[in-house]
């Protein structure tokens, strides 16, 4: 008996979906979509290319699906740093240590939303411009009281620049993370949350 058909003897389909998913987010981060195959995938989920068809029609209905879990997941973790409860700068070390683990625990789920090698299909690109959007508001929208307190107003410029210095400062200090891995979590959220909080409460304030 072969190793897919053992895994398909053994798992039930729910398992056996959840097993191609995490091959998928793993082989499209280090290869990207154009160069990687369902066979592929299924080699690395260990189930034969009939079971990952019998969850998924096409290597882009695969794609596209994994990039709207991950990208889902990411946004709950850090949105519950955004939105809980406390002070402010309380919630920004919450969002700032959500990301870092995140990145950390997920490396390859970090990679295919955040530095993924680009697809050859416009279409996918344009997906993926989308994505790359709806988290831009998705955390704009979350910040919004905390960035009108210190004089933003939601949907200006100064907000989107301020996002998207958060989303890839933050990002940056996940790599950084990553090529030093003797840094605790806590050392490094630290350093990101005071350069950050002290910052943006004045940045209603324009230089003289």
């Amino acid at each position: 008996m072969s190793g897919t058909e053992t895994v398909r003897r053994r798992l039930s389909a729910p398992a056996r979906r959840e097993r191609v998913e995490a091959a998928a987010v793993e082989v499209f981060a280090e290869r990207g979509y154009d160069a990687t195959t369902l066979g592929d995938i299924a080699r690395a989920a260990g189930v034969s290319r009939t079971v990952l068809y019998d969850h998924f029609r096409s290597k882009r209905d695969l794609y596209l699906h994994v990039l709207g879990t991950q990208n889902g997941a990411m946004l709950a973790e850090v949105g519950a740093g955004i939105t809980g409860a406390g002070p402010g700068q309380d919630r920004l070390r919450s969002t700032i240590a959500a990301y870092l683990s995140f990145a950390h625990q997920r490396p390859a789920a970090r990679r295919l939303l955040v530095d993924p090698i680009p697809p050859g299909d416009p279409d996918l690109e344009q997906v993926l411009g989308a994505i790359r959007a709806s988290r831009a508001q998705a955390v704009a929208a979350m910040l919004a009281p905390d960035l009108a307190r210190s004089g933003v107003q939601a949907g200006s410029t100064d907000a989107a620049v301020v996002v998207e210095l958060l989303i890839t400062g933050i990002d940056g200090a996940a790599r950084w993370w990553r090529e030093h891995p003797g840094t605790s979590l806590e050392e490094v959220t630290d350093i990101a949350a005071r350069l950050l909080w002290n910052g943006l409460p004045r940045m209603g304030v324009r230089p003289r």
